[in-house]
């Protein structure tokens, strides 16, 4: 993804989906398995049954399966899968950040929690976010010290200096 919205990157991963990975393809199995036992006359009447479990099962990894967040002077970005599920946030509008370990029934995708909106592909740990002009973000990450460090990293740079 590349750092387009603002000055130097400060923090740039990109974390696999292992879990959504794993259901993809026992979804997948699923799927030749239904196939494989449905009566032909059922095959017959729906024949795009196969075509559409496997294709709910790819577009689901396609949007969820991985997720890229970089961090840059101006902006907070996270982006999944493909790129059309995506939220990006400004550093000036972040009045603070937290490493916070979420609760298993939060899960992974993007979704609402009591602590604000989710984007989660894998593990438990986040970066939640408070902001000013909306209800707050976590970021799912592998390296949740890194993402915050460069998060503080560059609101300290953003923050005004008194004379």
């Amino acid at each position: 993804m590349p750092a387009t919205s603002g000055g130097g990157v400060r923090y740039a991963r990109a974390q696999f989906g292992t879990t959504m990975a794993v259901a993809t393809v026992i979804g997948s199995l699923l799927a030749a398995w239904v196939t494989a036992t449905v009566s032909r006359a059922t095959l017959e009447a729906v024949p795009w049954l196969p075509w559409a479990l496997y294709g709910v099962l790819a577009l689901a990894f396609l949007l969820f399966g991985w997720m890229r967040v970089v961090v840059d002077d101006r902006s907070v970005r996270a982006v999944m899968g493909v790129g059309i599920v995506r939220k990006s946030v400004e550093i000036a509008d972040i009045r603070k950040a937290d490493i916070i370990r979420t609760r298993v029934l939060w899960g992974w995708g993007v979704h609402w929690t009591p602590a604000g909106w989710l984007y989660n592909v894998a593990g438990r740990w986040a970066v939640r976010l408070e902001l000013g002009s909306e209800r707050p973000v976590m970021i799912g990450t592998g390296d949740a010290r890194g993402l915050h460090d460069a998060i503080e990293a560059a609101r300290a740079q953003a923050a005004p200096r008194n004379p």
